[in-house]
C-alpha cells in the first residue's frame, strides 16, 4: 500500500484572524465589504444605508453593512438565538440585540467574491421589498419588542 502524503490543512482567509480576535470582546461580529469602502450606488447601496441609518436611528449605534451574511456569533448570542424568541440572522435581530441584550457589534473589514455560478433570489422588487421590510422592522417591529 503506498503512503499518503501529509495534508497541509486549507490556508484560512486573511480575514479570518480579525474576525475571531475582535469576537473576544464583542457579542457579534460583522464581516463588512464597506467598513474601508464605499457603498456602491444604486438600489442595493440605498437599501443598505436606509438600515444603517434605522439601526442608528434606534440604537445610536453606526453599522456599515448590516445586510451582510458574514457574521459571527459569541457563545452568549448563540444561546440567545437558540433559545430566546423567533429571531433570524437578519439586520433587524442586530438591533433587538443590541437594544434589548446589549450585544457589542464590531465589523471587520472583508473582500468577498462577486458571484461566479448561479443566480440571485432577489430581483429589484424583491430586493426593494426585502429593505423596506427589514428598516420597518428596525424601526417598528423590534423597537416595541
Amino acid at each position: 500500500m503506498p503512503e499518503s502524503l501529509p495534508q497541509k490543512p486549507p490556508k484560512s482567509p486573511e480575514y479570518l484572524d480579525s474576525l475571531v480576535a475582535a469576537l473576544e470582546t464583542n457579542d457579534v461580529v460583522i464581516g463588512s465589504r464597506f467598513v474601508n469602502e464605499r457603498k456602491p450606488s444604486g438600489l442595493r447601496g440605498f437599501g443598505g444605508s436606509l438600515i444603517s441609518g434605522m439601526i442608528r436611528l434606534t440604537t445610536g449605534t453606526k453599522i456599515t453593512d448590516p445586510t451582510s451574511g458574514m457574521r459571527a456569533y459569541n457563545r452568549r448570542m448563540i444561546k440567545e438565538l437558540a433559545f430566546g424568541p423567533n429571531l433570524g440572522p437578519e439586520p433587524d435581530t442586530l438591533s433587538y440585540l443590541m437594544r434589548k441584550k446589549g450585544a457589542r457589534i464590531a465589523e471587520v473589514p472583508v473582500q468577498m467574491a462577486e458571484r461566479t455560478a448561479g443566480t440571485s433570489y432577489f430581483n429589484p422588487w424583491s430586493a426593494s421589498m426585502y429593505m423596506f421590510r427589514t428598516a420597518l422592522s428596525v424601526l417598528l417591529i423590534q423597537f416595541f419588542r
